[in-house]
């Protein structure tokens, strides 16, 4: 120090007022710069040393020589730095960087000190828990001072910087270590002024720099807030154990009363008292304890007496084990942690053994750091080092007992494997089942009520193990060694036996001297697989462990290993006894086997070659492919349906044989077979398939398809190593899919013209139903203007004119009507496949001839000119008599030529020529097109009823002179509600039907139909249907083909209902002749009820000559019945209402028609009517199997609604004319008869 005044000479700094000199002056205005103040002058306040200054600085302060880089001692420390007994130590004269014994932070320290910064910027830097800076005058001193006040904490290696506070004069005095009261004046301005000066000069800007928890605290008053539970006015609620630390009596030891605690310590108790974990608190020199209340757990019964005492007195136990620690933390200031270290805490009622992970955190007991304190938070690991140790022992004696290969080796190894020393297995003996220690384990375990039991052996019980008996059996039955065994070896689960309750054996409980008599000891079972008892163990218990869950659980495992371990040593058994007796049998099987191997083989191949065989013959393709999509083998359809080149198997060479707008499905399946997914697609192929057979006019064909499925090989390692698949060709059902489809949209489509056709159908009916009505009132208006009221009407010639021309238009719209009914019936009967051709041996030319004779009114009407020619064909091939339908003939003649006058009457040229011809092929005329077949009916001429005569096809054309037909409309011909155009309906009327119903009828007859028109010149229709020749008939007179053709549609008798509902017969024909029948009045009776019905009917037949009576339902008829001639039952001299037919409607109330007619019927067998009742029904019921019931009932025959009476008065004569022959047939036999018996009884 003698030096030090030369050295602040040199700064230019006296320690008197006398020293003027420039370099003085220009240090004190860096350093000092003072202050105006009134309580002195510029010369007094000049006269302060820089050494007086520092004398009295708060900071401790040294000053470095920077002239000699090498010695860093200081040569200058204030008293401030000296009183830091820590800091005093580290940064005092003693201050050298080459001792080696420096640590790296306080080398780093010095290096800053005594560094070297151009800039003349000196950062800040954290040493010892201080903030230091330093400044540089005149580039040789450095004066270095460190903040005690505003230190900053050490996170990991980077300090959190504590920022310097803006203190009042009144806290920086009550910081001060001087509080002098005669302290001058001069001198307390001077202590402001420096405190004013460095909180003016702050390096750590507020703005910029974080305020932490920890600065707040050590700057801040002595009171710690509302939650400071040493305060009086705590808000916190206090527990029992803080209310317990707040009372102990802390005056008596060195931490004095709570009242004078600083307030690091109050700090750091409520830090603790707030701690979640157990922990504790060791504060000051003595290290006095002081601990929360998790604590309380680990102190045991030491508790409280711990509270307040030295770790020395607290701890005295384990005080050598923990004084290293704690020297060592309070040299290296670092925190010391342990691990799973062991204590014995007296607790519970015993010496419980325990673990705990504890750490030692050393902290700072005062500002200025000269004592440490310790915080010591403990994590209690006993559970986890227990359940560890015994898991390690589990596995360690699994090792043992599973290396055992013989069953009497498994108790010696079990020994060995509870040999070495385990805390919670303390002791153990066993014994085994069986006399003989030979004996194997399988034996044994056959054993169900075994008394035997041999000591193998025991484990650290070298006292009470000679008192232990060897051997137990009916001699020494086991009931004296364990009292209840019987009940322990019945249990599945290990039991504990306490010495208190008897269960202990004496053996283990009268322990000689130095040994220990157990007080609780578990009796652990073996069993294998059966139930019963091998073997069993007795073993100990630790006696500084609780028997809790976890301890049960791990004498559990251990007995599930000792089980599972024995069945295993018995499989093992059995194994090796099986063994043996197979290795007496190896050799002797070794030959047999090797032939059933050569046997084996060629069966293996025999297989092979039937797999390839049943593969051939599989309705599948199969194939077998590798992953780069190789073809390794496939079958014969695989390579039939796919025509793929079987010598050649390229990569992916399905793509040649399969369509490439399918391509992306294969790449896609592919991707999800390789991926190990199976799959399941279709595809098509280039290959086309070909059905060989048709549906309707279209054949089965296309490309084919094929369904494939296909599954993943895989590997043991679940890789895909092929593909194994199959496909079907499911070609058929794709175009049936389509061709389903397409026919879905015809009936679609054939909806719609349905119902176009009943709208149509609805007008062709009501428009010629409204002329009808406009007639009708026509005519009677007219007759109501001419009744004079009487009995004689003159009528005027025009207005009988206008009656028959309106009874014209009335008949001529009720056959427009009829003839649309018939369309409509004739339809049905072809959609019901109802419709059949029956063959009658005629002459084609007259039916032909006939049948244009009802055209001949429409044509004059028309003015439309027919000509009929016949072909010189006829001539020539001889054409007379042959077997044809004339019905269905004369159906599409008519069909035809209505069609011809319908287009024709509006041409300026009305002409009509029908040519008849035969040949004996199918015919074809120039121009003409046929439409094909549409094989929907087959054809009817080739069956018996047919005869074997020569095939002749008769063949007629209509030509017309009409519009003609272009080629749209000639392609929307013959088909269902089809006309030529929309406005052939509106010009020309009809419903679209009678083309499609002549091209049915006529390939139902082994013909075609066709047509050849063109616009604005005419068209030509022509049909052929296929006959044979034949003789003419045997009763050739009683053919009538005059007969009306429209008069016979409507009829319908019992030969026609043949046609319909089984084998073809030939209809029934009579010989017109003159009869009584005929002459005579016609009694008949209308069963009828309408009364329209009956009265316009009724009226007809009395203008026809008939004698009328009527009857509302069928239950008046038969009263009617057995009051006319027909009845047997009148009395005697009583004559019956005359009555020769009857005409039946069959709907009708209270009886119906056809409950009538089966009541006739009946009556007849009876004998309740005379002969037989002729019968007619008159309906409106016109389907095929309505007319059938009627029939089926007893109806003679059916005549539908509408009809004329034209039509129905024939009908009527021919069944009264089978009548009258029927009864002259049977009063000839009656005469006969009379003859024989009046010759039998003559005498002779």
């Amino acid at each position: 120090m003698e030096h030090l005044p030369s050295i602040l000479k040199g700064l230019g700094i006296t320690s008197s007022a006398g020293d003027e000199s420039k370099d003085s002056t220009q240090f004190a205005s860096v350093a000092v710069d003072p202050i105006s103040s009134p309580l002195g002058s510029q010369d007094d306040l000049s006269s302060i040393g820089v050494l007086e200054l520092l004398e009295s600085d708060e900071r401790a302060v040294f000053i470095l020589d920077l002239t000699n880089p090498d010695d860093t001692t200081p040569i200058y420390t204030n008293p401030r730095l000296k009183e830091l007994q820590v800091l005093g130590s580290k940064v005092g004269e003693s201050l050298d960087l080459r001792v080696a014994t420096r640590d790296e932070k306080h080398r780093g320290f010095l290096e800053w000190a005594g560094g070297d910064f151009s800039d003349g910027k000196i950062p800040v830097t954290l040493y010892c828990g201080v903030r230091w800076s330093a400044q540089t005058m005149r580039n040789r001193w450095r004066v270095i001072a460190g903040d005690v006040g505003g230190r900053i904490d050490v996170i990991g290696d980077k300090p959190t910087i504590h920022r310097s506070q803006t203190l009042s004069p009144q806290k920086a005095r009550r910081m001060s270590k001087s509080d002098d009261s005669s302290r001058s004046s001069l001198e307390s301005q001077l202590e402001a002024y420096r405190l004013h000066r460095e909180d003016t000069i702050s390096i750590f800007p507020p703005a910029q720099e974080p305020v932490t928890l920890k600065e707040v605290l050590e700057v801040g008053d002595t009171t710690l807030g509302p939650f400071d539970i040493l305060a009086p006015d705590t808000i916190v609620e206090l527990s029992p154990h803080v209310r317990f630390f707040l009372d102990f009596d802390w005056a008596c030891t060195e931490l004095g009363p709570i009242d004078s605690w600083p307030v690091e310590l109050r700090r750091m108790c409520n830090f603790l008292m707030s701690d979640p974990r157990p922990a504790a608190m060791y504060w000051g020199q003595s290290r006095v304890m002081m601990y929360n209340e998790p604590y309380v757990l680990v102190t045991g019964q030491k508790h409280p007496g711990m509270m307040g005492k030295t770790f020395s007195e607290a701890w005295a136990e384990i005080e050598d084990a923990f004084s290293d620690s704690f020297n060592k933390v309070y040299e290296t200031g670092k925190a010391s942690t342990m691990d799973d270290a062991r204590f014995f805490i007296e607790r519970h009622g015993y010496l419980e053994e325990t673990y705990y992970s504890l750490s030692i955190l050393p902290f700072s007991c005062n500002s200025y750091g000269s004592h440490i304190a310790f915080y010591n938070p403990v994590f209690d690991t006993t559970r986890q080092v227990v359940a560890d140790r015994r898991m390690i022992f589990l596995l360690r004696l699994g090792q043992f007992i599973a290396s055992s290969r013989e069953p009497k080796d498994f108790w010696q190894q079990l020994l060995r494997g509870l040999e070495p020393d385990h805390p919670d297995l303390p002791f153990a003996l066993l014994y085994s089942a069986g006399n003989d220690v030979n004996e194997t384990l399988s034996e044994s375990s056959a054993l169900s009520h075994n008394s035997n039991w041999v000591l193998e052996g025991s484990v650290r019980l070298p006292g009470a193990g000679k008192n232990l008996p060897k051997h137990i059996n009916s001699e020494n039955p086991m009931e004296e060694f364990l009292p209840s065994f019987s009940d322990l070896v019945k249990s599945d689960c290990p039991t504990l036996l306490h010495r208190k309750d008897g269960t202990i054996p004496s053996s283990l409980t009268a322990a000689p001297q130095g040994t220990i008599a157990w007080d609780t000891v578990v009796f652990l079972p073996i069993r294998a697989t059966t139930e019963s008892v091998l073997g069993f163990l007795i073993i100990g218990l630790n006696a500084r462990r609780k028997y809790d869950d976890d301890y049960r659980l791990f004498i559990q495992l251990l007995s599930r290993q000792l089980a599972t371990s024995m069945a295993a040593a018995v499989l093992v058994e059995d194994e090796i006894q099986r063994g043996r007796m197979a290795a007496e049998h190896a050799y002797q099987d070794r030959n047999r086997l090797s032939m059933k191997l050569e046997i084996q083989a060629h069966d293996a191949s025999e297989i092979e070659s039937r797999f390839r065989k049943m593969a051939d013959l599989a309705p599948v393709g199969m194939f077998h492919t590798g992953v780069d999509g190789k073809l390794i083998y496939a079958n014969e359809l695989y390579y039939n349906l796919t025509e793929q080149d079987r010598d050649i198997a390229t990569t992916m060479g399905w793509y040649e044989v399969i369509m490439e707008e399918d391509w992306p499905i294969v790449d896609a399946q592919w991707k999800k077979l390789m991926d190990g997914e199976p799959v399941s697609f279709e595809i098509r192929l280039r290959a086309l398939f070909k059905g060989g057979d048709k549906i309707g006019d279209e054949e089965i064909d296309g490309a084919i398809w094929i369904i494939a499925a296909a599954y993943p090989e895989k590997a043991p390692d679940d890789t895909v190593v092929g593909v194994l698949g199959c496909f079907t060709d499911i070609s058929r059902q794709k175009w049936a899919e389509d061709f389903q489809k397409r026919k879905m949209l015809e009936a679609i489509e054939l909806k719609r013209q349905q119902e176009n056709f009943i709208d149509m159908t609805s007008l062709e009916m009501r428009n010629p139903l409204s002329a009808i009505i406009q007639c009708a009132d026509m005519i009677g208006l007219s007759v109501k203007e001419f009744d004079g009221g009487t009995n004689d009407v003159i009528l005027p010639r025009e207005a009988v004119h206008g009656y028959a021309d309106a009874a014209s238009t009335i008949i001529l719209c009720a056959q427009h009507q009829k003839r649309i009914i018939d369309d409509i019936l004739t339809l049905s009967k072809l959609d019901s496949d109802l419709l059949f051709v029956t063959p009658t041996e005629v002459q084609p030319l007259p039916i032909i001839k006939n049948a244009l004779k009802i055209f001949d009114g429409e044509l004059q009407k028309s003015d439309v000119a027919l000509r009929f020619h016949v072909s010189p064909t006829f001539e020539e091939l001889n054409i007379d008599w042959i077997k044809l339908d004339p019905s269905r003939l004369v159906q599409v003649l008519i069909n035809l030529v209505t069609n011809a006058i319908k287009f024709t009457q509006t041409q300026p040229k009305r002409n009509i020529a029908i040519t008849v011809s035969a040949a004996l092929e199918p015919p074809s005329t120039p121009g003409l097109v046929y439409l094909s077949r549409t094989n929907i009916h087959k054809d009817n001429t080739p069956e018996g009823e047919w005869g074997d005569g020569e095939i002749v096809y008769l063949h007629i054309e209509v030509q017309d002179s009409g519009r003609g037909l272009d080629e749209t409309e000639r392609n929307l011909l013959f088909k269902r509600f089809s006309q030529a155009s929309p406005r052939t309906h509106v010009q020309y009327g009809g419903s679209g039907l009678g083309l499609f119903i002549s091209r049915e009828l006529t390939e139902l007859q082994g013909g075609q139909i066709g047509v050849a028109s063109k616009s604005g010149v005419g068209s030509t229709f022509a049909f052929y249907i296929r006959t044979r020749r034949c003789d003419p008939p045997d009763d050739k007179d009683s053919f009538v083909p005059q007969m009306d053709v429209q008069a016979q549609n409507n009829i319908i008798t019992n030969n026609s209902l043949a046609r319909v509902k089984g084998p073809t017969r030939h209809p029934l024909r009579s010989r017109r002749s003159q009869s009584p029948a005929s002459s005579a009045p016609k009694h008949i009776l209308i069963v009828e009820d309408n009364i329209v019905n009956q009265k316009v009917l009724s009226k007809q037949l009395r203008s026809a000559g008939c004698i009328v009576s009527v009857a509302n339902h069928g239950l008046e008829a038969l009263e009617f019945l057995e009051k006319s001639t027909f009845s047997t039952t009148l009395p005697e001299g009583v004559s019956g209402i005359p009555c020769n037919i009857l005409l039946m409607d069959l709907e009708m109330p209270i009886m119906d028609g056809l409950t009538c007619v089966r009541q006739i019927r009946k009556w007849e067998k009876e004998g309740r009517v005379k002969g037989r009742v002729p019968v007619i029904a008159v309906t409106a019921n016109a389907r095929s199997e309505q007319i059938a019931r009627a029939k089926e009932a007893g109806m003679d025959s059916v005549v539908t609604k509408p009809f004329r009476i034209g039509e129905l008065v024939p009908e009527m004569e021919r069944w009264l004319m089978r009548g009258v022959v029927l009864d002259r047939v049977k009063e000839g036999a009656r005469d006969e008869r009379a003859g024989v018996e009046r010759r039998d009884s003559a005498p002779i």
